[in-house]
C-alpha cells in the first residue's frame, strides 16, 4: 500500500478527511431508499448504528484514514475485532491508531458477469452456476444487488433487489442455440456498473466483476471505453471494485491464439481494484476455485474497518511511503486475511 505526499496530496488529504467525517456521521444512521433520512433529526434517532468510535475523526490534513477488510478462513465465524487487534506500520515504523470504526452498514453490490465467447470456452459459464448464490449466502436483509451481463454490450438482467433467490444460476452455455458474440465489452460493463450503482439505496457500494478478459478483441483496437478514461471515472466514485479473472491457459484464448488484450485486462483490473480499495483475483477455471474467491470477497465486504493514524514522519518531501496493516486475532481464533 503506497501513499504520496506533496501539495496535491495535502489537498487530497483534506478531501479524505471530509469523506471520513461524512462516514463517521453516517454511522449514526441507516440511509437510502425506504430507510432513515440522515437530514431529518427526528428520523436520525430511530436507527442508530453502533460504532466503536463515538466521535468523528478530526478534520485535519495529517490524519491518514484506511479502509480495511478482514476475512476469516472458509467456514469460520467472523471474529470480533477491536482497535487493539490492529497494528499499522509505515515504512516499518509502528503508528498509533487514533481513530477506529467498525462499519457493518448495509451494502449495494453490482455483480458483472461476462458471457461472451471467451467465457463459453471450456465451460467457464457452467462453473459459475453456484457463484452468485455463494456470494449472496451471507448477505444481510438490507443488502441489495443487481446483475449486469455483458458480451458485445452490457445489459442489466437483474434490477435492484434484496432477494438472494433471484440470483441467476444459468448463464449462456455452449448448448445455447444462439452463437455467443466474440466481443467482450468489459470496460463498458464496468462503466455501466459504476453509473447504475449511483441509484443504490446504501452508502456502501461495490462492484464484483467476473470475466475471462479480452475487451473488444485481442488487440483492443475496438475499445469504446479506454482504460485511462475508465480509471479516471472510477476514482471519482465511492465504489470498491473487485474482480475475478478466470483462465484456462494464461496468455491464450480462442483456439489457442495469443491474446495480448487479456494480459492487458489483468493489469487494468488490478489497477482499478487497487485504486478503489478492492482487490483483483486470478482464478483457475474450476467451480470450487471461483466459488472460494466469491466467498472471500463476500466476507471482506460484510464488515470493514475505518482506521486512522497520524504519521510520526512529518516530512513533506513528496516521497512515497509503504503502509502495512496487521491484525492479531484473539487466542484460539483462526488466521485472518487483511
Amino acid at each position: 500500500m503506497k501513499s504520496g505526499y506533496g501539495t496535491v496530496v495535502r489537498i487530497a488529504a483534506i478531501v479524505v478527511s471530509l469523506i471520513a467525517l461524512a462516514h463517521a456521521t453516517h454511522a449514526q444512521f441507516q440511509g437510502g431508499r425506504g430507510g432513515v433520512n440522515p437530514r431529518d433529526p427526528q428520523s436520525a434517532t430511530q436507527a442508530p448504528v453502533q460504532a466503536v468510535s463515538t466521535e468523528p475523526p478530526p478534520l485535519e490534513t495529517d490524519l491518514v484514514l484506511l479502509t480495511v477488510s478482514v476475512a476469516p478462513p472458509e467456514k469460520s465465524p467472523r471474529p470480533s475485532l477491536t482497535r487493539e487487534h490492529f497494528q499499522i506500520l509505515e515504512d516499518g515504523v509502528e503508528q498509533k491508531i487514533v481513530y477506529f470504526w467498525e462499519d457493518s452498514r448495509p451494502i449495494t453490490v453490482g455483480l458483472l458477469i461476462d458471457d461472451s465467447d471467451y467465457m463459453t470456452a471450456n465451460m467457464k459459464l457452467s462453473n459459475l452456476r453456484e457463484t452468485l448464490p455463494t456470494f449472496l449466502k451471507t448477505k444481510n436483509p438490507a443488502d441489495e444487488y443487481f446483475v449486469i451481463q455483458f458480451a458485445s454490450f452490457p445489459r442489466m438482467t437483474v434490477s435492484y433487489t434484496t432477494d438472494a433467490k433471484l440470483a441467476p444460476t444459468n448463464f449462456r452455455t455452449m448448448d445455447d442455440s444462439t452463437v455467443p458474440p466474440p466481443d467482450t465489452a468489459l470496460n463498458d460493463a464496468i462503466y455501466l456498473g459504476l453509473e447504475s450503482i449511483k441509484e443504490g439505496a446504501n452508502s456502501r457500494k461495490a462492484l464484483v466483476v467476473i470475466t475471462a478478459g479480452g475487451d473488444k478483441g485481442c488487440d483492443g483496437s475496438q475499445q469504446t471505453m479506454k482504460n485511462e478514461g475508465l480509471l479516471a471515472f472510477a476514482l471519482k466514485q465511492p465504489v470498491q471494485i473487485y474482480s475475478i479473472m478466470m483462465t484456462d491457459d494464461w496468455g491464450t484464448a480462442n483456439n489457442g491464439n495469443p491474446c495480448d488484450q487479456i494480459s492487458k485486462d489483468v493489469n487494468n483490473l488490478d489497477e482499478l481494484a487497487g485504486s478503489t480499495g478492492g482487490k483483483e483475483f486470478l482464478s483457475p477455471n474450476a467451480e470450487g476455485a471461483v466459488n472460494a474467491i466469491a466467498r472471500e470477497i463476500a466476507f471482506a465486504l460484510k464488515t470493514q474497518y475505518l482506521i486512522g493514524f497520524r504519521s510520526t514522519d512529518t516530512a513533506k518531501d513528496g516521497k512515497r511511503r509503504g503502509i502495512k496493516v496487521k491484525v492479531e486475532p484473539t487466542a484460539g481464533s483462526p488466521k485472518l486475511k487483511v
